[in-house]
């Protein structure tokens, strides 16, 4: 074979001389051949297909026929548009306008004509009462004729006022022509609002709804009068409130909640001299069923439905649990046990179903019920225990909502645990510890220091300790600006609590041992508690601690120039201004000392800013 590059003759597959593959050069030589070949096809159909695409014109005719089809398209629209905005006006005049003016123009001339009848004397009480009732029963069918031809608004108001001519034909019925009883007529008045409410809870009317409320309620009081039985006027009530929350669950209508609690008590106000010495029982059977309605319900949504539902009206909620308390302890004369035993159960049910709707999740309802829970636990201390165990078990309750509080990581309950703190603090200082303005003087009588001084300390320094420890954990809880803001405040509180008491002993015990240093002992005591606060605030880095105790310092040196100096025996005199002197001469040395820990922050800043460079320095080795 003659290798085509040098042109040598070889028998091999291989070249000898330039090493040339002569099967490689063979299948190469035949693909060069195919790829002419395949252009030598190619370039006719594309040079015929170019000048095809040259010559032929685009599609002209189509062009006319889109025109045709998308001009018409804006005409139709614009039109009826601009005709319905002339003629809506027009046309709701005349059909609903004119509808309803007619209908209230026809119920005028059948409201006269019937007071001309029963003055007249042609038509008797009880065809009067008839004809009330077929008159309401045909509003509502007018009703129901308008809704279905869609005449929205027309409709509720003709049922309401179908409503509004059964309300009153009972009423006739009952007093003024007295022929149907008493039973009958609660009987009458629920089936009334029975067909109230199914008419409201079909065509969907709240305001049809609230008149039916609104009537059922009124039925007690206007219907019977003072001459009803209580067991009646309870089952009367009893009905209304079931078929009211009922449909407020299933609608969620919040107005029924509000209607229906201030229109219990209201009726409750006005009839309870009566129920009260007569029907205690009933009474007190009836609170507890208002306090499950009204306090414990409206959060059952949540319970039921498995996730975070809005809670209606809230505040309703908690003030209906407070009057069940007070009315509950008036029908029980104020006895401590039976009220304290209620208060418990009220704060377990609560507790109970917040815990069991906190496994499902939902917020508002778990924070709402243990705000509950929390008011009736500290009305049951209230009732149960004297004035200082009263706060020693207010403040362990404020310790343990600020651990549920923190457990659920619920703000609102931080925020309360905040207020309650407050409101136990004044009761601390001002209750407990008895402080005034004016209450340390000297020549004022107290109580001796030995008289119950076991039960004091008992219950005044562990009041102080829970304020504290709520702080402590509050710090320990995280940077969370609000867990630091409730560490502050209970931080305050705990101070504030611990010197106020710490004050009133001193006080007792000077009354009763020695009254001539009752001024040294305050000076001595306060600057003890500076001392404490500054060495607490050098200890813990604690700035707060160590301007609170400069103040300190500075009152009580005012104090000592001020009256140690002037009223003060010698020897006490002596005594404060050299223990204050020792004092601050002392606490000025530990300042000297700690100055450069104190300056230190200030100086950390460009230390700070080292670190970045030290990746570096270790990654610089690595490479």
């Amino acid at each position: 074979m003659l290798c085509p590059r040098c042109q040598t003759e070889t028998g091999a597959n291989i070249c000898p001389k330039c090493s040339l593959d002569f099967t490689l050069f063979s299948e190469l030589a035949a693909l060069r051949r195919d790829i002419a070949t395949l252009r030598a096809l190619v370039e006719p159909l594309t040079a015929a297909k170019a000048e095809k695409s040259t010559i032929t014109p685009p599609p002209l005719p189509k062009a006319p026929q889109i025109a045709a089809l998308s001009s018409p398209a804006p005409l139709p629209v614009a039109a009826p548009g601009a005709g319905k905005l002339r003629t809506s006006t027009e046309v709701a005049v005349g059909q609903k306008w004119f509808l309803g003016i007619g209908v209230f123009v026809l119920l005028l001339a059948a409201g006269f004509f019937l007071k001309y009848a029963f003055d007249e004397k042609w038509i008797g009480p009880a065809t009067q009462v008839t004809l009330g009732f077929v008159a309401g029963a045909l509003l509502f069918f007018a009703g129901e004729i308008c809704r279905r031809r869609k005449l929205r608004g027309l409709d509720i108001a003709l049922a309401a006022v179908g409503l509004g001519v059964l309300y009153l034909s009972v009423y006739a019925a009952n007093q003024i022509y007295a022929l149907i009883p008493d039973p009958l007529t609660i009987l009458v008045i629920l089936l009334v609002s029975a067909v109230g409410l199914s008419v409201a809870a079909l065509w969907d009317s709240r305001s049809l709804a609230v008149l039916a409320f609104l009537g059922g309620y009124l039925a007690p009081v206007l219907d019977t009068s003072g001459r009803f039985g209580h067991l009646l006027f309870f089952g009367c009530l009893t009905i209304i409130n079931l078929a009211g929350e009922g449909l407020a669950f299933l609608k969620r209508w919040t107005q029924l909640y509000f209607l229906g609690a201030v229109f219990n008590w209201v009726l409750l106000f006005i009839f309870w001299g009566n129920l009260e010495s007569e029907s205690s029982i009933d009474a007190f059977g009836f609170i507890q069923f208002l306090f499950l309605l009204y306090s414990i319900a409206p959060f059952l949504r949540s319970l039921l439905r498995g996730r975070e539902e809005r809670i209606p009206l809230i505040w309703v909620a908690v003030l209906n649990g407070g009057l069940c308390c007070w009315k509950s302890a008036e029908l029980l004369h104020s006895a401590k046990m039976p009220i304290s035993l209620l208060t418990v159960a009220y704060g377990c049910l609560a507790l109970a179903v917040a815990t069991i709707v906190w496994r499902r999740g939902s917020t508002p309802a778990r924070t709402w019920l243990l705000v509950q829970g929390i008011i009736y636990f500290l009305i049951a201390w209230t009732v149960i225990f004297s004035t200082h165990w009263t706060t020693f078990f207010w403040a362990a309750q404020c310790v343990a909502s600020y651990w549920v509080a923190k457990e659920a990581r619920d703000r609102i309950l931080l925020r309360g645990t905040i207020l309650l703190g407050l409101v136990i603090i004044f009761r601390f200082l001002i209750f407990d510890l008895e402080l005034e303005l004016g209450g340390f003087d000297q020549y004022q009588q107290t109580a001796p220091f030995t008289g119950g001084l076991l039960s004091r300390w008992i219950t005044g320094l562990p009041v102080c300790f829970f304020f504290l420890t709520v702080a402590w954990l509050a710090y320990r809880a995280g940077k969370d600006p609000l867990q630091r803001t409730v560490s502050r405040w209970f931080e305050t509180m705990g101070l504030i609590a611990g010197f106020g008491f710490f004050n009133v002993e001193v006080y007792r015990f000077t009354w009763q041992f020695f009254q001539r240093a009752q001024l040294s002992a305050y000076s001595v005591l306060w600057v003890f508690c500076a001392t404490v606060l500054l060495v607490g605030g050098f200890i813990w880095n604690r700035r707060f601690y160590r301007i609170a105790a400069i103040i300190l310092l500075f009152i009580t040196v005012g104090e000592v120039l001020v009256f140690d100096t002037a009223e003060v025996a010698a020897p006490y005199r002596i005594l404060s201004c050299a223990v204050l002197g020792a004092v601050l001469i002392g606490l000025s040395a530990l300042y000297y000392r700690l100055a450069p820990r104190l300056l230190a922050p200030a100086a950390t800043p460009p230390a700070t800013a080292e670190p970045p460079p030290q990746p570096q320095s270790e990654i610089g080795p690595t490479r």
